[in-house]
């Protein structure tokens, strides 16, 4: 806040008032409004005051504001502007009342005229400052709330990235060990694999600064991974996708379906004689990945794949994912996100 031409005119108008007032007050109460000379008088003085202390008043505010900051402590600070402002006040309508005896008003009592002025001066030190340091503490809490929602702003857009960098190594961590058990049975298998491999990550890489993607670019991707899981497992896994061709162009967060069927291998059995199940299909603007449930014994978990999936849709919607478990099937609902 600075004092510019625009406060300058705001003071002027504030000193125009009194006057005018006074006049309106006492024609309404039936008495002599005064002759015009008598008003011009009155509206100049009282308007010259007026710039003049406001001008000195809050001038000495600023001033403190640079000097001696509210943070650097309450009482000092108070009793600063309490002793600087209305010392500043007093003199300047000091030095009004002698320039306007002898110029203006010369006929008036001048020791009277100054203890009215002095009055005057200390009511409208006390309302600017009010005034003014009620505007600074008012802007001072909106640009709080500005820094404050910039930096959840910021904290969230981290937190997000964050979630975003923990799948492409969990996925590479995964891809290689599955690599690792098909050198060991199948080197010919694992040749093919691997080329797919780096087709998949190329699409990792492709979309890993993308907080959506539509549901047919998962789709495809998820084509490329499904066989590379079927190489593995072969007739112990089976994938049955269903979507929607209206939902396809809709958004779901990169990788997502990639956690979520690699999950359901990592966590099952898939085996020939007990074949898991994998469906994909969409619905009511929800994607739903379901499987039969015939869980491991034993499984090491890095721990990212739901609970990412549920942090990143908590940054993107307000709705949440869904996870039902009953005694002979798993599934998780998705909200499909539209593009805006």
């Amino acid at each position: 806040m600075k004092i510019n031409k625009t406060l300058l005119l705001i003071f002027a108008i504030a000193g125009m008032l009194p006057p005018l007032v006074f006049r309106i007050i006492r024609l309404y109460q039936g008495e002599d409004f005064g002759t015009l000379g008598s008003l011009a008088k009155s509206l100049l003085t009282s308007t010259l005051t007026t710039v003049v202390i406001s001008y000195g008043v809050v001038s000495v505010l600023f001033w403190l504001q640079q000097k001696h900051p509210w943070k650097e402590g309450i009482t000092k600070r108070l009793f600063l502007e309490i002793v600087f402002t209305t010392l500043t006040a007093c003199t300047l309508i000091v030095i009004l009342s002698l320039g306007t005896h002898f110029t203006i008003n010369p006929k008036e009592n001048l020791q009277k005229s100054i203890f009215e002025d002095l009055i005057v001066a200390i009511i409208m030190n006390f309302v600017l400052v009010a005034i003014t340091e009620g505007i600074f503490f008012f802007r001072e809490w909106k640009n709080t709330e500005v820094e404050a929602e910039r930096f959840k702003k910021e904290s969230i857009k981290a937190q997000f990235e964050s979630l975003k960098n923990q799948v492409n190594p969990h996925f590479l961590f995964n891809s290689l060990n599955t690599l690792s058990s098909l050198i060991d049975h199948d080197r010919a298998m694992s040749k093919e694999f691997l080329d797919d491999l780096s087709d998949i990550y190329r699409y990792v890489l492709q979309h890993r600064d993308e907080e959506l993607v539509t549901l047919k670019e998962e789709l495809d991707f998820i084509a490329s991974f499904t066989r590379l899981l079927k190489k593995r497992h072969g007739q112990g896994v089976f994938f049955q996708i269903n979507i929607l061709e209206n939902d396809q162009i809709k958004g779901i967060p990169p990788m997502t379906l990639q956690l979520l069927v690699e999950n359901a291998v990592k966590h099952n059995i898939a085996s020939k004689k007990k074949p898991l199940k994998v469906e994909v299909f969409s619905q009511d603007n929800k994607l739903t990945v379901r499987n039969n449930l015939q869980r491991k014994k034993e499984v090491f978990s890095t721990g990212v794949g739901l609970e990412n999936i549920k942090n990143r849709y908590a940054f993107l919607v307000d709705e949440s994912i869904e996870v039902r478990e009953t005694q002979n099937s798993f599934e998780v609902i998705l909200p499909l996100i539209v593009f805006t």
